[in-house]
């Protein structure tokens, strides 16, 4: 597709998809990394995944492969951004992740802003997404309801669970797609990844872009080594010099968690008491 058929079919559709965006021969570089941290959990210094719910995400996912920093910076979506807004683009929010067999995702829009707290605030905005899948899709695929972006904004509503079934004609699923589709749709469009019951897990690139007079986004962490030279709008891009103004997805650096050994410790004392009690 050319790049003016993609913007009109996210214009009058909510998304465009594009075969083959990432190829074989670039995600065999990059993809042993990315499986062996997602075998690791990220503990003490260990660079792995970090678990929520039914998904897991990789730590500090822009550091993993310079190859996977090349696609966030890829100057065809930064352009499809840039025209489809109308003005120059940030990175926002960006995360390689993993949905696991029974995760329940909600309906829901990404036109909105996480807040210092995580709470969320919803934007009435026009930006864009692209999620490529990072493996052959045959289960737990991406649904997104067709024309939703025109009219879903106006709502002021970030979950869609509870009237979805009005518009389940309307719902286009992305099913049987090769590792390297890219999916680029709408922040404001009504989305999810179809729950499976069974299955590996599947495993995406997402990037979500915003204009530069919108809020930054969740913090951003690079390899120096991935980029050697800066271009001007490698700077804009990824936002260098700028706060960011919602901590990281999905869990915040600076979060109070127990070690595994104070989790231990824990565990035994408790079979202790009981063992006394008995």
């Amino acid at each position: 597709m050319h790049k003016k058929d993609i913007l009109n079919s996210i214009e009058s559709e909510g998304f465009a998809v594009i075969k083959d965006f990432v190829s074989r021969e670039t995600l065999d570089k990059f993809m042993p990394e990315v499986y062996r941290r997602f075998d690791r959990l990220s503990y003490n210094g260990t660079k792995g995944y970090v678990k929520l719910s039914g998904q897991k995400y990789l730590q500090d996912t822009l550091t993993v492969h310079k190859e996977i920093l090349k696609i966030y910076l890829h100057p065809f979506i930064i352009d499809c951004c840039e025209e489809y807004t109308g003005k120059p683009v940030h990175l926002s929010d960006y995360r390689i992740y993993q949905n696991l067999a029974a995760h329940q995702m909600p309906w829901h829009v990404d036109n909105k802003q996480t807040m210092p707290d995580q709470t969320e605030k919803m934007l009435d905005y026009k930006g864009l997404i692209t999620l490529i899948y990072l493996d052959d899709v045959d289960h737990g695929p991406f649904q997104l309801v067709r024309g939703s972006h025109l009219w879903a904004s106006g709502f002021n509503k970030e979950m869609w669970d509870d009237v979805i079934e009005k518009y389940s004609k309307d719902i286009v699923t992305f099913n049987n797609q090769k590792a390297g589709t890219a999916i680029i749709y709408d922040t404001r469009g009504i989305h999810r990844a179809e729950p499976f019951q069974k299955g590996s897990p599947r495993t995406a690139l997402f990037a979500q872009y915003a204009d530069l007079d919108k809020p930054t986004g969740e913090p951003i962490f690079i390899n120096t080594e991935h980029a050697a030279k800066l271009s001007e709008k490698t700077i804009q891009v990824l936002r260098f010099g700028k706060k960011a103004s919602a901590p990281t997805w999905p869990i915040p650096a600076d979060k109070i968690q127990s070690t595994q050994r104070e989790t231990r410790r824990s565990s035994y004392l408790s079979m202790i008491k009981s063992l006394i009690r008995i």
